[in-house]
């Protein structure tokens, strides 16, 4: 019996790092760091060095030669204010007086 749950848990231990061997993340082998990146003209006073000029990258403004056109911040949708509507009156009948009174 002692032989048999020994090479059960041989089989189960065993097994375990075989099946987690390809389960990290090895990177996306698509992505070429040393790509092109889009630089975008960036309208900010120029302390560049000379034959340089701003250009946005990634959100981060730095000095060199823009290879896109301009960036445009473009507004998102604008949510106007609800207007607010004065409640019709109320008609009621008060106990006791003939007819209906609106307020």
């Amino acid at each position: 019996m002692k032989l048999l749950l020994a090479a059960a848990a041989a089989v189960a231990f065993s097994g375990s790092a075989a099946l987690a061997w390809g389960d990290m993340y090895m990177g996306d082998p698509t992505n070429n760091p040393n790509s092109n990146f889009l630089m975008h003209a960036y309208n900010a006073p120029n302390f560049c060095p000379a034959g340089l000029s701003p250009v946005l990258i990634n959100g981060v403004v730095c000095c060199g030669q823009p290879n896109a056109g301009a960036y445009i911040n473009r507004p998102g949708k604008v949510y106007r204010q609800p207007v607010y509507h004065k409640p019709a009156p109320r008609a009621y009948a008060p106990e006791g007086e003939k007819g209906v009174v609106y307020r």
